[in-house]
């Protein structure tokens, strides 16, 4: 009692179709980041305080990746700390 020739076709198609997902989701990205660390006046509540921010903002960015990803961040720090 064998695998008839259909059945046969059918699973190596599938056993491909499985193959080849597998490989699309293993490749990676590469993300990269220039952060620019700077002192900046913020006033909250009638008082002005001196922060450090990235990118002119505070919090800084989000980074976004995933699982496997290479990230490279890259800092300027111009600020005083």
């Amino acid at each position: 009692m064998g695998i008839s020739r259909l059945g046969f076709i059918a699973g190596l198609i599938w056993f491909m179709a499985m193959d080849w997902q597998g490989l699309c989701m293993a490749q990676s990205n590469v993300h990269r980041y220039n952060f620019v660390l700077q002192n900046a006046q913020f006033t909250r509540l009638c008082e002005t305080k001196t922060m450090l921010t990235v990118n002119g903002s505070f919090p800084g960015p989000t980074i976004h990746a995933r699982r496997g990803d290479t990230i490279y961040v890259n800092v300027h720090n111009e600020g005083d700390y």
